[in-house]
């Protein structure tokens, strides 16, 4: 995407979710695979109020300018911080300010819990590439 359409893209995205309503848009790019892929039609809801739980998938502003979608790995601490963490990225989760999340993708409930299932033996795998990574350079 153009950088002035990507501006655009994001001015009106952020604009919609500021009003209060629902916005649906394709995904871009592969850090959400397999759950999310390439070319996917989401909607996000914004968030206003709701209680991010772990396994929601957060629209979040990077750099207060590039909307970003992860999962939420870990709810926010009382210091208003949420580690997010895309589904097919194996480093350490990234730590967002509470403010600066968006809006929340609209799952089906049997999707948000699949994942959770899933997550315990991910999290064991993610471990030992991390070390095997340090070891081996």
């Amino acid at each position: 995407m153009k950088r002035e359409d990507q501006a655009l893209f994001t001015a009106v995205l952020r604009e919609t979710l500021a009003r209060g309503q629902a916005v649906a848009f394709r995904v871009r790019g592969p850090s959400m695979l397999p759950w999310l892929r390439e070319g996917q039609k989401v909607m996000v809801a914004p968030l206003a109020g709701r209680q991010l739980r772990r396994g929601d998938i957060a629209l979040f502003w990077r750099n207060e300018q590039e909307p970003v979608l992860h999962r939420v790995v870990q709810p926010p601490t009382a210091d208003g911080v949420v580690a997010c963490r895309g589904d097919a990225e194996w480093g350490p989760p990234e730590l967002v300010p509470l403010a600066a999340v968006a809006g929340v993708v609209a799952l089906p409930l049997w999707r948000r819990r699949l994942f959770l299932l899933i997550h315990p033996a991910r999290r064991w795998v993610n471990r030992l590439i991390l070390q095997w990574r340090q070891r081996h350079g």
